[in-house]
């Protein structure tokens, strides 16, 4: 099997580059082996489409679900595409596995996402966000990508004391890696607050 992520999180934000996943299933059928898409992180509308593989026209074979699945109940999924046979009932089980509160929560997430068309609102704000960060000019950025409202700068050096100073502005931000400074705001995030974070991050950088 080949497991891959769609845009990598913890590996610096780095979106796959065209007709790599593609070309990933492509082998995958020939050689008769499973592709499998790990889309904790990209999934459920954060890239700008439901899941981050639509953006390259792919249908795995296994789909991992989780973090938003359930709008902050812990609750995660794995998604069986046509290549795998249908599970007899029964020679699955999980402890925890089928949890009502975490299944109901999960409907109700479902329901608000594709209800307020939450995977569109990710693709436009998304844009808007890289378009404005790309405008900034500091000799400290390397680099700033994304997909949707998963946005990474990588800076040619530490992120930490930025993220400690964004933090004191009121801003959460994460890293990835150690010179990447990550954004995953809220799917619902005011266009409002994300010119606020583009501004602190101007300022920040500017010092």
């Amino acid at each position: 099997a080949v497991l891959v992520e769609v845009v990598q999180g913890e590996g610096g934000v780095r979106p796959a580059s065209v007709g790599y996943l593609a070309g990933a299933a492509e082998l995958c059928h020939a050689r008769g082996a499973l592709l499998i898409v790990d889309e904790v992180q990209t999934g459920l509308g954060r890239t700008g489409r439901l899941w981050a593989c639509q953006h390259h026209a792919v249908v795995p074979d296994i789909l991992c679900l989780g973090k938003g699945l359930a709008g902050g109940v812990p609750m995660g999924a794995v998604l069986l595409g046509p290549r795998i046979p249908s599970l007899p009932q029964g020679v699955h089980g999980s402890t925890f596995g089928g949890n009502p509160l975490a299944c109901a929560a999960a409907l109700a997430a479902l329901d608000v996402i594709e209800g307020e068309e939450l995977p569109a609102r990710s693709a436009r704000l998304g844009a808007w966000l890289l378009d404005e960060l790309r405008k900034i000019e500091s000799p400290r950025i390397r680099e700033v990508r994304g997909l949707g409202l998963m946005v990474g700068i990588e800076l040619k050096e530490k992120v930490q004391p930025y993220l400690v100073a964004l933090q004191e502005r009121g801003v959460l931000a994460l890293p990835a890696g150690p010179t990447v400074l990550r954004l995953l705001p809220p799917l619902v995030i005011e266009q409002a607050d994300l010119e606020a974070v583009v501004a602190a991050i101007r300022e920040v950088l500017a010092e």
